[in-house]
């Protein structure tokens, strides 16, 4: 995936720090969205590279996820689509 194709997260009206990317993951059989949050914040304009140490991997949703940089407090939420997604995972499992 190239830079232009990465969705940082939160986005730049949000926020000026990166914490991490939302992504497509493979659960079973279901492609869901996943926040990959980065082990350490970073500034817009220096995006890591695809390989980079992560904190971990999100699916569904998370309260209070910090800035390493600022301290800044997020919160990141499943989505009606996500949540459609997990509510058909689950009837599967």
């Amino acid at each position: 995936m190239t830079a232009n194709d990465r969705r940082y997260w939160p986005s730049p009206q949000e926020d000026k720090h990166i914490l991490g990317e939302i992504q497509r993951v493979t659960v079973g059989q279901v492609q869901v969205r996943a926040l990959i949050l980065y082990e350490n914040s970073v500034g817009r304009g220096c995006e890591p590279p695809e390989e980079t140490s992560l904190r971990g991997k999100v699916i569904g949703s998370m309260d209070a996820i910090r800035c390493t940089i600022c301290g800044r407090v997020h919160d990141w939420l499943i989505g009606q689509d996500a949540m459609n997604e997990l509510i058909e995972r689950m009837n599967g499992a």
